[in-house]
């Protein structure tokens, strides 16, 4: 058994984000095709790795049972070679359910992601003035600037399985992209200003992102003095709302790792396929806070944006 099945827990879901703004000097056309550029990287990289771990595996499975083989051959002597290919088989079997279970079940690399343009101006999202507001207000506090003459502001989003996934991320930037002449080197001389942060995925409701989905409505939100026990057990019961509304949605949940980064603790994230389905899902979610329970209360306080992937 795996540490994550010694200590109970499922392996998490973790997403790196990267919020970010390009210089002016660098048009968003250009900005949007290095990110582009990057994520194709990364997943090359994820397909490599995955590959040479694969490979690895078998390799070492391979050495094992020919050097058990080795140990246990004065006592495997056997006249009939199919009695030796059969106890060979045996051995294999053996080592490779071992493995198995002492190996954590984790995708290597580089599990999903995306990059989204923030919608903060009027005329470009279904969010009430008052709502853009408070989003442009985060933005500036977060230390972006923002008006029609400044550049856009962007959110990459890098989701792994399990913390070491992180460390092979930065592997991957570091030694597999590299630092200098690479996609990565291109898109960190066009940006200007850059925070990160790490969240746990908490919940989750729906098809897990494909690649189809187009847009997201963004709601930043913190729990009030309640436990986290009840505040989780509410956010488990509340976020099935949203798909009872409208069935094609991918609806998450999640929570900041470790205090990592800036922002309020809790993100919702509502992936919709189109603008018109991001329409309908701010308004369930306007409908959604007119109740009273904790849940609702905290999303109704929080801090509410849409972005259109690309």
């Amino acid at each position: 058994m795996s540490i994550y099945n010694v200590l109970s827990f499922e392996i998490p879901i973790i997403a790196y984000s990267v919020l970010h703004q390009h210089k002016k000097m660098v048009t968003e056309k250009e900005y949007a095709r290095s990110l582009h550029d990057l994520r194709s990287e990364l997943n090359k990289e994820t397909e490599r790795i995955k590959s040479v771990w694969k490979n690895h595996i078998s390799d070492l499975t391979a050495k094992s049972v020919q050097a058990t083989r080795g140990n246990l051959s004065q006592f495997l002597s056997t006249p009939i070679q199919s009695d030796t290919d059969e106890i060979q088989k045996i051995m294999k079997d053996q080592i490779i359910q071992t493995s198995e279970q002492l190996l954590p079940n984790i995708h290597y690399g580089l599990a999903s992601g995306y990059d989204a343009r923030y919608l903060i101006e009027t005329k470009q999202s279904e969010l009430p003035k008052s709502r853009m507001a408070d989003g442009r207000s985060f933005m500036q506090k977060t230390g972006f600037k923002v008006g029609k003459s400044n550049a856009s502001i962007f959110e990459s989003l890098y989701v792994v399985q399990g913390g070491s996934n992180l460390d092979i991320l930065e592997n991957m930037v570091k030694n597999g992209i590299g630092i200098y002449n690479s996609a990565h080197e291109k898109k960190a001389s066009e940006f200007e200003t850059m925070v990160c942060s790490i969240y746990n995925l908490l919940l989750s409701d729906g098809v897990s992102y494909t690649g189809f989905d187009r847009f997201e409505l963004q709601v930043n939100f913190v729990k009030g003095k309640e436990s986290y026990e009840l505040f989780h057990k509410e956010l488990g019961e509340s976020i099935k709302y949203f798909r009872t509304e409208i069935h094609h949605l991918n609806v998450s949940v999640w929570q900041r790792k470790l205090g990592l980064g800036i922002g309020e603790e809790y993100t919702l994230r509502i992936l919709t396929k189109d603008r018109f389905t991001l329409r309908a899902a701010v308004a369930v979610t306007q409908k959604f806070t007119k109740d009273r329970h904790l849940v609702a209360n905290a999303i109704r306080a929080g801090t509410w944006l849409t972005k259109e992937m690309f």
